[in-house]
């Protein structure tokens, strides 16, 4: 009787929170409750890694929840002798393992999606210079796959992909230059390891975009591939149609380049853009 109100004790509580969310979410669907306007929203700063985070963060939750599970039903398993103990301290033993295990795995795989993320919303916070100066600027544009641009920026001086790309530092074999990343047309060379996807990516990118912008205006536009490296002193090390650069020097490389681009044919990309990064639900 006893071990019978220690389970109630830990699982009770838990069904009874679960019961409140979901009276609460009947209660307002019954009221007729709805979001304040139906038009969807603009696609922010690293959108699509904000949402596999959501994700990856409610399955640590869960995972975790099972480990302190499998440890509770251990922990009683143990404290009394009864027929058939081992037996359920097994089952607990194994439940708290797969779970401390499996929210491990979890926990290294939301690292990367965060660094992505803030690099992400590094490289906007500085795009947003570009506005004043007449440009739109647009973020986690979808691609016609599961895949997307990081950002997106077009105006007077032409039509530019954006790529991030965010790496933590780590000591080189000089310790004294630990912040700088080499560029070679092909590959980002840093003191702790080389990058040989992000300028194929941010070529492949641009071309993408310039094609899809073509068909769907009329216009024959090109795209201008830049891989932007938050935190980095990127060192170009050969000429190249890709730029690689700390975001800070993004907007004044954008600015410097000729007028390519008239005011209609901005507006008739900027639309486009602007169709396919408004599906976000209110």
């Amino acid at each position: 009787m006893r071990m019978l109100l220690m389970v109630c004790a830990e699982v009770v509580p838990v069904g009874v929170l679960m019961a409140a969310v979901a009276y609460e979410r009947w209660q307002r669907k019954r009221a007729g409750e709805r979001a304040p306007q139906e038009d969807k929203l603009l696609r922010g700063p690293g959108h699509t890694l904000r949402v596999q985070l959501a994700g990856k963060e409610d399955t640590f939750n869960l995972w975790f929840a099972e480990s302190i599970v499998g440890g509770v039903v251990c922990g009683i398993m143990l404290a009394f002798d009864v027929p058939g103990a081992w037996a359920g301290w097994l089952v607990g033993a194994l439940v708290a393992a797969v779970g401390a295990v499996m929210g491990w795995r979890t926990l290294l795989a939301m690292r990367p999606l965060r660094l992505g993320l803030m690099g992400e919303q590094a490289v906007a916070e500085n795009l947003q210079e570009l506005i004043a100066s007449g440009y739109r600027v647009f973020h986690d544009v979808p691609g016609d796959g599961e895949w997307n641009i990081d950002h997106v920026v077009v105006g007077p001086s032409g039509l530019f992909a954006v790529e991030t790309k965010a790496r933590t530092k780590k000591p080189g074999r000089n310790a004294d230059n630990d912040y700088t990343v080499d560029f070679d047309g092909k590959r980002l060379i840093f003191p702790g390891g080389v990058d040989t996807d992000a300028a194929e990516q941010a070529r492949r990118n641009a071309k993408w975009l310039a094609n899809k912008m073509s068909q769907a205006t009329g216009d024959q536009v090109s795209a201008r591939p830049i891989l932007a490296v938050p935190g980095w002193m990127v060192n170009m090390k050969v000429r190249s149609e890709l730029k690689a650069l700390n975001p800070k020097q993004v907007p004044g490389f954008v600015l410097s380049e000729p007028r390519i681009l008239g005011d209609e044919t901005i507006q008739r990309i900027a639309y486009q853009l602007e169709q396919r990064c408004r599906d976000v639900e209110f």
